[in-house]
């Protein structure tokens, strides 16, 4: 059997030429954003209504927000995923209004009908706004950061430069490069490095991921845990995935961060099938 050899010119090219057509795919999958003409959302309640921030460079966005009732001074801001647009958001995060608390369902630079082209500093710049509108919405009110998947490294980062009530993560990673199969991860430009974030954040901060999660590795929560402080919780959600519907998390979320606000949150065992704390 002969055997064929192609000068190393050739080889490179090849090489390159294969990388290029690898690169693609893998950028294309970092953001894919859904939009509103193709959403069908019903709420189990009364629907957000529409909210608007714009950006330092000038973006006018678009998200959702149900105002806090009447005597209760707290607002959860919510990040979504790299997938989908803030009314699936909403349509999620809803449960998190459980006893009249706000939510704000802050959306990106090119999701839904937003403007622009969505990029890690671009959503950084985005969410600055919308914690800046919510700052303006009510004054004085505490405020809390949940972010799911991509929108966790979001949450983390801005915990990481500013203070608030709380922070709690959904199916995080560790980097995005961690995500990407080793070929791919020189074609990731965006860092959002959530290892680096987390010691850097001071608040209570839960960390909740589905055993089964097949998309984020579970590993990487028991990660995250490991760089930050005593003010981490990690919270094993037992055979989720993931994404876990939060009907049966957001009662927990609250109490978590009222109980780390005030004193030591409790460690006690859970039920079997509820979510489980380490």
């Amino acid at each position: 059997m002969s055997r064929v050899f192609l000068p190393p010119r050739v080889l490179l090219l090849c090489c390159v030429a294969g990388a290029l057509a690898y690169a693609g795919p893998v950028a294309s999958q970092v953001y894919e954003p859904t939009p509103l003409a193709d959403t069908r959302v019903e709420f189990r309640g009364e629907a957000p209504g529409v909210i608007r921030t714009t950006t330092e460079d000038g973006l006018e966005l678009e998200g959702a927000y149900w105002p806090p009732d009447e005597g209760v001074d707290q607002i959860v801001i919510v990040f979504h995923g790299n997938s989908y647009n803030h009314l699936v958001s909403a349509y999620r995060a809803e449960p998190l209004r459980i006893g009249g608390r706000g939510v704000l369902i802050a959306s990106y630079r090119g999701y839904g009908n937003n403007p622009g082209k969505p990029s890690e500093d671009g959503l950084y710049r985005d969410a600055e706004a919308w914690i800046a509108k919510a700052r303006a919405l009510e004054p004085g009110a505490r405020l809390y950061l949940f972010g799911f998947s991509l929108g966790g490294a979001v949450a983390l980062q801005m915990a990481a430069r500013d203070e608030f009530s709380g922070v709690a993560t959904l199916g995080a990673f560790t980097r995005l490069r961690d995500m990407v199969p080793r070929l791919g991860r020189a074609f990731v430009k965006d860092r959002y490095d959530n290892l680096a974030a987390v010691p850097l954040v001071t608040e209570p901060l839960l960390l909740m991921h589905g055993t089964k999660d097949d998309v984020a590795d579970p590993a990487f929560a028991e990660r995250l845990e490991a760089v930050g402080g005593p003010n981490v919780i990690r919270i094993n959600l037992t055979g989720g995935g993931h994404w876990v519907p939060l009907d049966s998390l957001a009662a927990r979320i609250w109490q978590q961060w009222e109980q780390a606000g005030s004193a030591a949150p409790s460690q006690e065992p859970e039920p079997e099938g509820e979510p489980e704390t380490p």
